[in-house]
């Protein structure tokens, strides 16, 4: 099984408020992002939790740290509600990724130490009817408030042809169900 939908009507829209009234934590970390042969180019990302970024550069092993980017989002007490749901022993990254109308996460998967060593959970804060996240196998059309589990070891891509932003919170757990 690639993704997997855990729970619906989460509460995003204080964390979608406060992301339209602080765009300025958009972009801050550019390193998925910003050269063209990443899957992730011309997207936004903002880092919520992680280690240095060079840690996001170099793949080694860290232990992740919030950014001042969590408290003034508001996101810290729906992390801590999917750990608590999913059982989770230990927190690593977290990022809020923004895919632009029209745009999409290119075909790929996920190398580094991070991206193997946690679970990945997304919270969807905002979509629309026709974007969809896509696995060979499996694709999730997911709602606001889907709370969902995927493994980005197998091949995916996000596609997003409608005319509103995609924006989903990625939460990194290991000991989750």
């Amino acid at each position: 099984m690639s993704i997997k939908l855990l729970d619906r009507s989460w509460p995003v829209s204080e964390i979608y408020w406060n992301l339209q009234q602080h765009p300025e934590f958009w972009d801050e970390h550019t390193s998925r992002t910003s050269h063209p042969s990443s899957p992730h180019y011309g997207l936004s990302d903002i880092w919520a939790r992680f280690g240095p970024p060079s840690a996001a550069e170099t793949g080694v092993p860290h232990e992740s740290v919030w950014y001042p980017s969590a408290e003034v989002l508001g996101i810290k007490p729906l992390v801590g509600l999917l750990m608590n749901c999913v059982d989770g022993k230990e927190l690593g990254g977290v990022l809020i990724t923004k895919i632009p109308p029209g745009k999409e996460v290119r075909p790929h998967t996920d190398p580094g130490w991070h991206a193997r060593y946690y679970e990945k959970y997304a919270v969807q804060i905002t979509s629309a009817p026709g974007q969809k996240f896509c696995f060979e196998d499996a694709e999730l059309e997911s709602r606001p408030g889907d709370v969902y589990w995927f493994d980005n070891q197998y091949l995916h891509w996000v596609v997003n042809p409608t005319p509103y932003e995609r924006i989903t919170m990625i939460v990194c757990i290991r000991g989750g169900n």
